[in-house]
């Protein structure tokens, strides 16, 4: 396996606790080896055991560090758990110190061991007492990354070289050095795609009073920039100041330029961060999550005032799912999360924004107050606000009729469509050597088709549904209804209609409630039903369609809200969890298909009930492309005054 020549660092390790053989070692491993043989070097010399304690530096790579651990003793005797042998003890938070008391205990009678600690804050009193000797380890400084690159097989480093390998986030360095990767061409990407997790001034682009749309979270952000600069000037303390806030919406709605027009407009830092970089930290391994996850917030902290932006929070799943094996791990996640936005975590100067395209997929406990306290929808862009956001970006080059133009030809176009085909309307007109014109723009506009006029029909009839039983049962105010004259052409999922409602803050979600939520969920297929004599597939086969949302509520009745046959509940409201139950527990999916079809049927006689309002408002919405609740309304209450004067002039 190994070479007399270099004995210390084998062309390949292999990891004793691993399921495979892995290549030679890494760039973090070598650098955790140099480390910590700086402590080691004069127990390894003697034959005689210790216990020794590391404590990894902020945004170390814990499994690096654990496969460097592993190799140093692996010199001596085979890592085992048995009794005499060598022994490695990762502590990666305060429940490996309290329910690995015993592991603790095995020190007494364990040749050598290493403790690794993910962060010197869980330094507990049982660590110190067992370890012979406690160390934090410094960050590799650029003489260690020098060594290591010797040691890789890359020759010597130049200071410049070596310096700015040092200043790399450990995970861009990893990804960046590899075996088979000559070290100029990863030094080239590195100065080519440098750190920009934090930015060094405050982001430069659009404030959110140059950006159109965004609603209630722009008049919160403008709020905010205004209690930022108060706080600078000592007006108020951070704690009269929102900690954080939920954005969420369809992908590309713009909520990272949402976060970072924020930014420039409280002139504060920029951090970005995401689940899926966390997860890409150390192949996803808890330790090297964790450390990741307070890396960024000791970033934000270190650039304070910051806007810290968490993409993608819905990956990391809720503490109430039943994941198997990994329910742990995401149990452990999120708990680490918590604390970094409790305020046992210091974070003044710090505002957190969670982004998501699936807020009900998020742990309720993230979203209390203190927390990501405030919950914002960004939705797709209206006409009007695609005309603003086209008039950002092409400034005075094309006319207000042009821009009218393209902007209704954007129909279902995101902030960030608009910005990219943008860029791609300058580049059409550079290769031209001319000013940017309408052509360009319309060439880059994506490819659309006008949806039939058939089914035009039928997505106004359902969204009618959804509004007429809305405005009748009155569960949440209705705001408008509106359907798509076209759609794309490139595959995406889309909205091609949509009732949009408006939740009461302070309504009582009694069984009533939520059993006219059923009945609004289900009046789009009653509506089709009515008028078309059956209904689409399209209410069914996603996770927010309306089958899907509506068998969601009716399950949830039953077992989590106490308003079934029994005030048992269960903690249960992912899919997959309400799934399992209809599948296995008996009777509960009988119970749920009745309450479905009740309502639906519930719906549909309301419908019935107001049939020439449906026709009337049928044929406006497929002229006008939207109504407002009000018409609706007025619609509904005029058709039944002319009902009741008929039956009383018979």
């Amino acid at each position: 396996m190994t070479t007399k020549k270099n004995r210390r660092f084998p062309k390949t390790y292999i990891d004793p606790y691993g399921d495979e053989e892995s290549d030679a070692l890494s760039l973090p491993t070598h650098l955790a080896v140099i480390t910590m043989s700086r402590v080691l070097r004069h127990f390894l010399k003697k034959r005689s055991g210790f216990v020794v304690a590391f404590a990894l530096p902020p945004g170390g790579n814990f499994n690096a560090y654990q496969r460097a651990a592993r190799f140093l003793l692996e010199g001596t005797l085979p890592l085992s758990k048995v009794e005499g042998y060598n022994y490695v003890v990762p502590v990666l938070d305060e429940t490996d110190v309290d329910e690995g008391f015993m592991e603790f205990r095995k020190l007494k009678r364990l040749r050598r061991a290493i403790i690794l600690v993910a962060d010197k804050k869980l330094l507990a009193n049982e660590i110190r007492l067992a370890a012979d000797v406690v160390a934090e380890l410094p960050p590799p400084s650029a003489d260690d990354h020098r060594i290591a690159a010797r040691n890789m097989g890359f020759g010597n480093l130049t200071d410049e070289d070596a310096a700015l390998l040092a200043s790399q986030p450990p995970i861009h360095a990893a990804i960046a050095v590899r075996h088979g990767r000559p070290l100029p061409a990863a030094l080239r990407r590195l100065r080519l795609y440098p750190n920009t997790g934090v930015s060094t001034d405050v982001p430069s682009g659009p404030t959110l009073q140059e950006l159109s749309g965004y609603g209630d979270a722009k008049s919160w952000g403008l709020e905010l920039s205004d209690d930022v600069e108060a706080w600078r000037d000592g007006k108020i303390t951070w704690d009269d100041i929102d900690r954080g806030i939920l954005l969420y919406g369809p992908p590309g709605s713009g909520k990272t330029s949402f976060g970072s027009a924020l930014a420039r407009t409280c002139g504060a830092k920029f951090v970005y961060a995401s689940a899926a970089q966390w997860q890409s930290s150390g192949s996803g391994y808890l330790g090297d999550m964790l450390t990741a996850m307070r890396k960024s917030f000791a970033d934000a902290e270190a650039a304070k005032p910051s806007i810290l932006l968490i993409d993608e929070l819905d990956s990391i799943g809720s503490r109430t799912e039943d994941a198997g094996r990994n329910s742990s791990y995401a149990r452990q996640v999120i708990n680490g999360l918590l604390e970094l936005l409790d305020g046992g975590q210091a974070r003044d100067g710090v505002i957190v924004i969670g982004a998501t395209n699936y807020p009900h997929l998020i742990d309720a406990a993230l979203l209390r107050s203190g927390r990501l306290e405030r919950h914002f929808e960004i939705g797709l862009p209206d006409e009007e606000t695609r005309a603003g956001i086209f008039r950002f970006y092409l400034g005075d080059r094309l006319s207000d009729e042009e821009i009218r133009i393209v902007a209704s030809a954007s129909e279902g176009w995101s902030g960030a469509d608009i910005e990219k085909g943008v860029r791609q309307a300058r580049r059409s007109a550079r290769r031209h050597g001319r000013e940017i014109i309408i052509s360009d723009v319309k060439e880059a506009l994506p490819p659309t088709r006008k949806i039939p006029m058939a089914m035009q029909r039928q997505i106004a009839a359902h969204e009618l549904g959804h509004a007429i039983v809305g405005v009748l049962v009155e569960a949440d105010p209705l705001i408008s209804v509106s359907i798509s004259e076209t759609c794309r052409e490139d595959g995406q999922v889309q909205s091609l209609g949509r009732a949009k409602f408006r939740e009461r803050m302070f309504n009582r979600k009694t069984s009533t409630y939520f059993l006219d939520k059923i009945a609004i969920l289900l009046g789009g297929i009653a509506a089709e039903e009515l008028l078309f004599g059956d209904f689409g597939s399209g209410a069914a086969g996603h996770p927010v369609a309306d089958l899907n949302l509506a068998t969601e509520l009716a399950t949830m009745m039953e077992i989590k809200w106490g308003f079934g046959g029994s005030l048992a509940v269960e903690l249960a409201g992912s899919p997959k969890e309400l799934e399992t139950l209809r599948t296995k527990r008996k009777g509960l999916h009988r119970i749920v298909d009745n309450t479905l079809k009740t309502q639906f049927q519930r719906a549909k006689a309301l419908l019935e009930e107001n049939r020439a309002a449906l026709i009337e408002l049928h044929g406006r919405l497929v002229r006008d492309r939207e109504l407002s609740a009000e018409t609706i309304r007025d619609t509904i209450a005029m058709n039944r005054e002319r009902d009741l004067k008929c039956l009383l002039q018979h």
